[in-house]
């Protein structure tokens, strides 16, 4: 996350090249007060000087203005007008609403920063096909096309949990304002990039403004203001101190968050070149503003960057700011003498609306616009392992604004790789009727007792017509008629196997019926919730038999749930298995286990632990496995698997047959691109210790 935004930011940097010109504001038009804001106290001076705070761009380190903050309450200073550049303008519009520094550091540290950041639904109040999405693909974005026009496709990300916070915080003052009638004095930057001008906000939504100053450009959707792009604030003016001054503040308080000037030993790596870059280019009027300031607090934020939102950044850059406003305490109190007021004086105390102070449940739906617009949704995964090594996949999806229809693709790319296209119409009630086509191209090792038996490579050809396709919060249901054809194209047996023969193409009509809940609290690395999946399945080549006889039946189940035993440790058992009945089963419908996944190579396949390469197994197969999961830290997690399984040809012998064990023991680290991490396990089928590295979700 942190080099992608630096990545970003130098686009950022090379606009900054423009020459400076006159800034606009946004006094030029003509908005209405907010009548909640008229009934709230604010700060009136009473015939002492003004006193303004400035409050400096920098992204997470400028977390440290609330620390500066606290000081200045605990000073007894007096603030009348706050001004502020990006994250600044986010910490001085909420201090502006009266929220205090107190409440703003606890505000700031219950946040879940990784889901602010993004556009993403809460998990849990998405279906299953959403959870689905966001356990698949790091990146997703949706683009809204309205009467030909196309929104969205101008940054990463939109900034939806982002403005739906900021709406909250700033309730009764949710209607285009001035910023004066604020309970203190408010105004933030923006930049326009059409052509590079500074944009002063002094009136609108503020939750608006807020948003717009911080939008670093690439990375978050810019904002259109009728013939205005706005952008992060930083490009023209990241420290507006004049603007305090404009204003009509007498003392000037600024507290700035970027480092001391860089030596060439400093510049040691892209990282730090990139960082420079961006400091440089956007010291537009920084030194001006400085002579501009009374007492300024530069906070040291050496070792964190804009994108450090971790706890123990977050608690560290506070407190640094505290620390260096403490060292400023004389000039301070010298200040507040100046103002007139002794050691008793009372300062006034704000609140902000009781409504900003109750949590926000990000879950709840929103209002949706009345006029619909189409939509397209796009998404990327990116994954490593040792078996596979690199592989890729890509969906899209389109929603009609106005009929009930979707078609959505995936294509994956890779040593295993396919491609599926499908289209669904919405019935009432959650139902969805849809028909899809699927090809795929297998390139697999088979292996027997853990040697490598044959390899071969075939093609998939899967068309699927869902006649009953229900898929509402925590369950799914569907059931289908499919068609599969698999046509081999090379079979490639080892010296040592015992088989030789080849498998024929072979085709299947089929007839499904499953069904899927998840109440889990996450896709990876859950803590609470269960998931359970059964689904029946009858084939047959002419709708009726198989090879002159009655068709074949699979019976498959699998269920986890997840008990918390403390914060960090969760006990997980999983019972599942895959049960074939029928005269005559193909190779191809054959139970497979091998690996840490349901159906990662084939639909077949059952994970089982210490197993990575795919082995087939018997008609009946059912096996159970207990997971204890520790989370070392916020994102590190160890894992450690039993498991054991019993199978046989006949089920009324499943137990009678000596059973096979696994064990595993896994490091993974969360990251955006999913979990990064090895596990290394020993199974007696396969009767040797195997290491997996893996990189990314699973697809």
């Amino acid at each position: 996350m942190n080099r992608l935004l630096l990545s970003v930011l130098l686009l950022l940097a090379v606009c900054c090249q423009l020459p400076a010109a006159p800034r606009l504001s946004s006094r030029s038009s003509g908005v209405a007060d907010s009548s909640a804001a008229d009934t709230l106290p604010r700060v009136v001076p009473h015939q002492r000087p003004r006193v303004a705070v400035v409050l400096s761009g920098g992204g997470a380190k400028g977390m440290a203005h609330i620390g500066v903050l606290k000081v200045l309450e605990r000073a007894g200073i007096p603030v009348d007008i706050v001004t502020g550049t990006s994250m600044g303008s986010i910490v001085g519009g909420l201090y502006s609403v009266g929220l205090s520094a107190t409440q703003l550091d606890s505000l700031v540290r219950r946040q879940d920063w990784p889901f602010l950041l993004s556009d993403r639904a809460v998990y849990s109040s998405e279906d299953l096909e959403g959870r689905r999405v966001q356990s698949t693909y790091f990146f997703s974005k949706t683009l809204r096309l309205h009467k030909r026009h196309l929104t969205g496709a101008t940054g990463v990300i939109e900034g939806k949990n982002l403005m739906r916070l900021f709406r909250h915080l700033t309730v009764g003052y949710t209607d285009s304002m001035s910023f004066d009638s604020l309970p203190r004095r408010f105004a933030c930057v923006a930049t326009n990039i059409v052509d590079n001008t500074e944009y002063d906000f002094h009136s609108g939504v503020l939750a608006e403004a807020m948003r717009t100053s911080m939008s670093i450009p690439g990375v978050f959707t810019p904002v259109r203001k009728g013939d205005r792009v706005l952008v992060d604030g930083g490009l023209r003016n990241n420290y507006p101190a004049d603007l305090a001054r404009a204003m009509g503040a007498a003392y000037v308080i600024g507290a700035t968050v970027q480092g001391p000037p860089k030596t060439a030993d400093d510049l040691a790596n892209g990282s730090s070149v990139l960082g420079q870059i961006v400091d440089v280019n956007c010291k537009n009027k920084y030194d001006d503003n400085l002579k501009l300031t009374d007492i300024a607090i530069r906070v040291d934020t050496r070792g964190y960057n804009a994108a450090s939102f971790t706890p123990a950044a977050i608690d560290t850059l506070i407190r640094r700011g505290e620390e260096e406003a403490m060292r400023h305490w004389d000039e301070l109190i010298a200040l507040k003498c100046r103002l007139g007021l002794g050691d008793d004086a009372a300062v006034p105390t704000l609140s902000p609306h009781a409504g900003a102070l109750k949590p926000l449940d990000f879950s709840a739906p929103e209002a949706q616009p009345s006029d619909p617009s189409d939509e397209l949704q796009g998404s990327l995964g990116v994954r490593f392992d040792t078996e596979e090594k690199v592989a890729m996949q890509m969906a899209g999806t389109w929603i009609s604004g106005r009929k009930p229809f979707r078609v959505a693709a995936v294509v994956r790319l890779g040593r295993n790789y396919k491609g599926s296209l499908y289209g669904g119409w919405s019935l009432p009630r959650g139902t969805e009727l849809g028909v899809g086509y699927t090809y795929a191209y297998h390139d697999l090792d088979f292996y027997q007792g853990g040697d490598k038996s044959f390899n071969a490579t075939f093609a998939h050809h899967q068309a699927r017509l869902s006649m009953m396709n229900i898929n509402v919060r925590n369950m799914a249901m569907d059931v289908a008629l499919r068609f599969d054809g698999y046509d081999y194209h090379s079979v490639l047996f080892a010296a040592s196997s015992d088989n030789n023969e080849k498998p024929s193409d072979d085709h299947f009509f089929s007839y499904h019926a499953a069904l899927h809940y998840n109440s889990e609290n996450a896709g990876l690395f859950p803590v609470r919730g269960a998931r359970f999946v059964a689904e029946y399945a009858y084939f047959t080549d002419n709708f009726t038999g198989y090879h002159g006889h009655k068709g074949f039946s699979e019976v498959s189940a699998n269920w986890r749930i997840s008990l918390p035993l403390s914060h960090r440790l969760t006990l997980q058992p999983l019972f599942y298995g895959r049960l074939l009945f029928g005269k005559e089963i193909p190779l191809v419908r054959r139970t497979f286990l091998g690996g840490p996944w349901f159906a990662h190579y084939l639909e077949t396949q059952q994970p089982f632990a210490g197993t990575h390469h795919i082995e087939m197994t018997d008609l009946h197969y059912v096996a159970a496995q207990l997971q204890l999961q520790y989370q070392l830290t916020t994102n590190n997690f160890i894992l450690l698997q039993g498991a054991w399984s019993q199978h046989n040809d006949r089920l009324a012998d499943i137990l009678r047959q000596k059973g096979d064990w696994g064990v595993q023991a896994a490091y993974y680290y969360r990251t955006m691109f999913g979990p990064l991490g090895a596990s290394v396990g020993w199974a007696s089928e396969q009767r040797d210790l195997r290491l997996m590295v893996n990189l990314g979700f699973e697809f």
